[in-house]
């Protein structure tokens, strides 16, 4: 018999803990940590989608943030929630989770044509030309929506300018 037994660590941890270990260091999401699958929380954004397209832009908002919290790493969540806080008229919260969304994809040509908006709403052009500019070489067709708007605000841009360069200057 051994005089001092000492419990071994597998059987004084509980039967996640190296699950939850794994989440505390980082290795794993949230939702992975819950079991939560990529159809599930694809499920999930959809939903937090439609309720923004509907007019609940708060719930939207609710779901989303959960979303990117469970799923910190997915830029479409993170794109997602931005569009709902835009349409809450959260523009500032709006650019930081487009932002991110862009850190995590850079390839996110809604996040980017998202995030023109508002830094045109800002008066930053060039920014906003530049994100602009990706997201039509990105989508050179405009087969996407967002897409589609950044190659109108570009047309916009371009007839304001050529309209300012064509106006007579007025001296004093």
């Amino acid at each position: 018999m051994n005089a001092n037994p000492q419990p071994s660590s597998a059987s004084s941890l509980p039967p996640n803990s190296g699950m939850s270990q794994r989440l505390i260091a980082g290795e794993i999401t949230p939702a992975q940590f819950l079991g939560l699958s990529q159809e599930q929380l694809y499920a999930l954004a959809s939903r937090g989608y439609d309720l923004m397209v509907g007019g609940h832009t708060q719930s939207a908002i609710d779901i989303l943030k959960g979303l990117t919290a469970a799923a910190p790493y997915d830029s479409v969540f993170h794109c997602h929630l931005a569009a709902a806080y835009v349409q809450a008229d959260r523009f500032q919260e709006g650019l930081e989770s487009y932002n991110r969304s862009i850190q995590l994809n850079i390839a996110n040509v809604d996040a980017l044509g998202g995030r023109s908006e508002l830094l045109l709403r800002e008066g930053k052009v060039a920014e906003a030309l530049a994100d602009i500019q990706a997201a039509l070489q990105l989508d050179p067709e405009a087969k996407r929506e967002t897409t589609q708007r950044a190659r109108t605000a570009l047309l916009l841009l371009q007839s304001m300018a050529e309209t300012t360069e064509a106006a007579p200057s007025k001296q004093p």
